[in-house]
């Protein structure tokens, strides 16, 4: 079945077909920061939503918005943001980004993103993004993983970062989707990776305010199948 791969906040599917099956990733939300106080700790930020859906009724050659949620960038001394969405044809399939960013200077066993799926539209699947890490004693917490066509994103846990579900955007990657590691040591937190994963806390030990780690942007496939009768007009 012919595919496009969509990466970029706007563009467009022209219009192959009269139906197409969309996949998207959501963005993942950012991990939460740091004030310039000793010692602070962020709390890890939601990872993204997936969502399938069969768009129908659609006119030949008229063309279909496509927007992939871009990174959402961690703020120093500065709570975690939601993800950023992405969508096809603007409302009628929206995979959220993860819901929650990380909180700033989190308390011992709180801060992480809640993740879901409250806003996400698709016909066939829905899948929700884990939830961000807490911080964790002296650590701060992990990311939680993108969401996918096998279900929801794998909760975060302190710093250990969620998992990506086992179907991802790219085949044979492991690591796509993934949230990020929470940090140990003191620094910037660490970003999700492509597609979905969301970012961890940041960490302090010294007077310097610190960021949390990035969530990654998410990602968009749409298939379509024509009739082999016009995929081989003229043949034979």
């Amino acid at each position: 079945m012919p595919s496009l791969d969509y990466t970029a906040a706007s563009t467009n599917w022209p219009g192959f077909w009269v139906w197409c099956l969309v996949d998207l990733w959501g963005g993942g939300a950012s991990g939460g920061g740091c004030t310039a106080a000793n010692p602070r700790y962020g709390g890890g930020g939601a990872g993204g939503c997936y969502v399938k859906h069969l768009a129908s009724g659609l006119t030949l050659g008229t063309n279909y918005a496509v927007a992939v949620g871009q990174t959402k960038a961690g703020v120093s001394a500065g709570a975690g943001g939601p993800g950023n969405d992405s969508t096809f044809n603007t409302t009628t399939a929206v995979a959220k980004g993860g819901l929650n960013g990380g909180a700033l200077d989190a308390a011992d066993g709180a801060g992480g993103g809640a993740g879901g799926s409250t806003g996400c539209t698709g016909s066939l699947i829905v899948s929700g993004g884990g939830n961000g890490g807490n911080r964790s004693g002296t650590n701060s917490g992990g990311g939680g993983g993108s969401a996918g066509s096998t279900g929801a994103g794998g909760n975060a846990n302190g710093i250990t970062q969620g998992e990506a579900t086992a179907i991802r955007p790219a085949a044979g990657s492991t690591t796509d989707g993934d949230g990020a590691a929470g940090r140990s040591s003191s620094g910037a937190g660490n970003p999700g990776t492509v597609y979905g994963g969301a970012g961890g806390g940041g960490r302090t030990t010294s007077a310097s305010a610190r960021a949390g780690g990035n969530g990654a942007a998410g990602y968009g496939r749409v298939y379509w199948s024509p009739p082999t009768s016009l995929l081989c007009c003229g043949c034979g």
